[in-house]
């Protein structure tokens, strides 16, 4: 899938700009190995130079992850601090049994990586980037108040097939650019089998439900089946919750999150 020509230094003033306003001194983000974290780490690094970014690498168990991650931010003189989550995982887990199920505890591991980025923001007075693209935002694939809790979210207006174009044009390493994705939530895990579609499949549906095709028409189209485009629907309108401010009952003239408008950077 093509990207605007423009896109890469409408990123970078994109990213410059959210860290002038916020006055901060810099960014820090999390670093998985994948294609998403690497492609905004290089992003970051030529917007605000490698001094002005920190890499966190937050695993729960050594995988080839780690060295993905930390081989790339080597590459771009990035500093890095590892961090194991496995006992922060462990006390949370002994604690209560809230956790028990395979699909909570991987949101917890989500959850907890958000609370050590905000943590490493708040001590370099840095603002927390997000890695999240736009097909993952829409079909709700993040977990809500874990890697959905940034600060801003240069990637997010781009299909996982943009991202992957940008990544090689930014010479984002082989290693990364060849690997399935995965969130590792468990031993095995893939994205694309825990869908039950391709990335290329839902980024064919999503630009054509962008444009306000119906579903005949995108089958049609594509080729892809209905039912795998309804399912995709269903995701969208599933996650809704995740994209919007928290309902607020309203009773004053302006309400937060309905018509009190503003926007970051507005006085």
């Amino acid at each position: 899938m093509n990207i605007p020509q423009d896109t890469l230094d409408i990123l970078i003033n994109f990213i410059r700009t959210r860290v002038s306003d916020a006055k901060s001194d810099g960014v820090v983000l999390g670093l998985s190995g994948g294609l998403d974290s690497a492609v905004t780490l290089s992003l970051a690094v030529s917007a605000l130079g490698h001094e002005k970014v920190t890499g966190l690498i937050m695993p729960f168990r050594e995988t080839e992850s780690v060295k993905f991650a930390k081989n790339h931010a080597d590459e771009l003189n990035v500093s890095t601090k590892i961090i194991n989550i496995v006992d922060i995982v462990s006390s949370y887990k002994k604690s209560s049994s809230l956790f028990s199920e395979k699909l909570s505890e991987g949101n917890l591991h989500s959850r907890i990586r958000m609370s050590l980025l905000y943590g490493a923001g708040f001590s370099s007075n840095s603002l927390v980037i997000g890695t999240s693209n736009k097909s993952e935002l829409l079909i709700g694939y993040w977990t809500k108040w874990g890697d959905g809790g940034t600060d801003f979210l240069p990637i997010g207006d781009l299909y996982k097939s943009q991202v992957f174009s940008l990544a090689e044009s930014l010479g984002v390493p082989s290693e990364i650019l060849s690997r399935k994705p995965t969130a590792e939530l468990w031993p095995g895990q893939t994205d694309e089998e825990e869908f039950g579609f391709t990335y290329s499949e839902l980024d064919k549906v999503l630009q054509n439900l962008e444009k306000f095709n119906t579903v005949s028409q995108i089958s049609e189209k594509t080729g892809i089946p209905s039912q795998k485009i309804d399912k995709i629907k269903g995701l969208i309108q599933s996650s809704i919750h995740k994209r919007v401010f928290p309902p607020v009952c309203k009773i004053g003239f302006r309400t937060v999150g309905q018509d009190w408008r503003e926007t970051i950077g507005t006085q």
